[in-house]
């Protein structure tokens, strides 16, 4: 071979070994950027469970602001007390009377889609860790009402009564599980209206016509006993626009009703059980705020959730006045905004619909639990579940102690996404103070 071909071998041969760094350098640099890549993510990863710890820091930071500011405007007006002193309980004794208690509370909700109710019960160990709740991945309805209206129970019995569409009343056991056919009214009323139990009677409210000239809305109570209806004394008040009922107490011989219009021009009235009549009820304060579903009775105090903002309860308090001619005048007064409840977040924000119930445990304790839709879940809807006390301070300031909140997922493919309608637990009766009883 001659010495000139020997060379163009030799230059191939280097050209190929060449093309073979190169193409390892490539790879080996493609790697490296790889590498970069997965670093950079996790450290995105990192930074945003940062960012969230971050945003739950603010919070938790902005809720003790919140609280230390209402302490200290409450003492430059009520008494010198130093903000930063923790002031006493009352009956701290009491606090954790029923931590670790085993509980069940049911959950009654509305189909957004279907006119369609479902029972789901939550069983738990209360003030316990989120490993406590229910032991099943996925809560499922208990069971399913169609027609579903309104419902109640009434609290010293174990069954839940639910008010059709088609006027009819349908009972289920939560003990025996057993339900009972639907019993047809004996009266002519409207599908719509509230359903409330007061005083081991139930109660329905016709819901107002939207025409003046229509009568005004009947009022009927079942006798559960006896299946049966009897007419009650018809709402007396004639409103400018239709008014709804947005929530309801049970207390001193009352069932208590706060009403709105599409206006928001808001009243509140009263029917007395023993003396089958109506009375106005006065608001005491320019910045009274109507309240949403069942009210609950502890003490002197009725506590209710704001109808205007999801997860706020407020505190109210019934003064009554004997007037010159022996009649009582009533007056409903709001006491303050409740701080410190505390509710963990879904693993993605609830993007409408947000809806919420709490229930009285019996003592100082509570639970509530918040929902919402998100159209990211197509088979399950969250709910959030928090446990806590109520506490009034010596200053007079009423107080929430956050115990515990965990997130649990509801099976929804039985009747889709849904609404909290109403919630109760089998294990404590609701305090309904009777007429005569001191309400202030």
């Amino acid at each position: 071979m001659g010495y000139r071909k020997i060379s163009q071998l030799c230059a191939a041969s280097a050209d190929l070994t060449s093309g073979q760094d190169h193409a390892l350098t490539i790879a080996s640099h493609e790697d490296e950027l790889l590498g970069k890549i997965s670093e950079i993510e996790k450290s995105l990863a990192a930074l945003s469970t940062q960012k969230i710890q971050l945003v739950d820091l603010k919070k938790s930071i902005s809720d003790e602001l919140d609280l230390l500011r209402a302490s200290r405007a409450h003492s430059h007006k009520h008494g010198a007390v130093h903000p930063y002193r923790r002031l006493p309980m009352k009956e701290e004794a009491s606090m954790t009377v029923n931590l670790g208690e085993h509980r069940s509370v049911f959950l009654m909700i509305t189909s957004t889609k279907e006119n369609i109710g479902a029972l789901y019960e939550v069983k738990f160990k209360y003030g316990a860790k989120v490993d406590d709740m229910d032991g099943r991945a996925v809560l499922e309805p208990v069971v399913k009402f169609p027609c579903f209206n309104e419902c109640a129970r009434i609290f010293s019995r174990s069954r839940v009564y639910v008010f059709t569409e088609d006027a009819c009343v349908k009972s289920f056991d939560t003990k025996t599980r057993e339900l009972d056919p639907s019993v047809p009214s004996t009266l002519e009323l409207k599908p719509s209206g509230t359903f409330v139990s007061a005083y081991d009677r139930l109660y329905f409210l016709e819901e107002a016509s939207p025409f003046v000239a229509d009568p005004l809305p009947s009022f009927a109570k079942y006798n559960s006993d006896e299946n049966d209806w009897e007419r009650m004394p018809e709402f007396p008040i004639r409103y400018p626009y239709p008014m709804r009922v947005t929530g309801y107490a049970v207390c001193y011989g009352l069932i208590l009703y706060t009403l709105i219009d599409g206006h928001e021009n808001f009243d509140v009235v009263a029917f007395h059980v023993g003396g089958m009549n109506w009375i106005r009820v006065e608001i005491d304060t320019c910045d009274y705020t109507p309240f949403r579903g069942r009210a609950v009775v502890v003490g002197k105090t009725i506590y209710a959730l704001d109808l205007f903002q999801v997860d706020e309860i407020i505190a109210f308090s019934l003064k009554m006045n004997k007037r010159v001619d022996g009649s009582i005048a009533y007056t409903l007064i709001k006491l303050c905004k409740l701080d410190g409840l505390k509710i963990a977040s879904p693993p993605c924000p609830f993007d409408g619909l947000e809806s919420d119930y709490f229930v009285h445990l019996g003592n100082q304790d509570f639970f509530h639990v918040k929902t919402g839709t998100n159209y990211e879940f197509y088979k399950v809807q969250h709910i959030c579940i928090t446990t806590f006390q109520i506490f009034v301070r010596e200053d007079g300031i009423h107080m929430i102690k956050t115990l515990h909140s965990a997130v649990l997922p509801m099976d929804i493919e039985a009747c889709g996404q849904f609404m909290l309608t109403f919630s109760f637990t089998p294990e404590c009766e609701d305090y309904e103070p009777i007429e005569g009883a001191e309400c202030s």
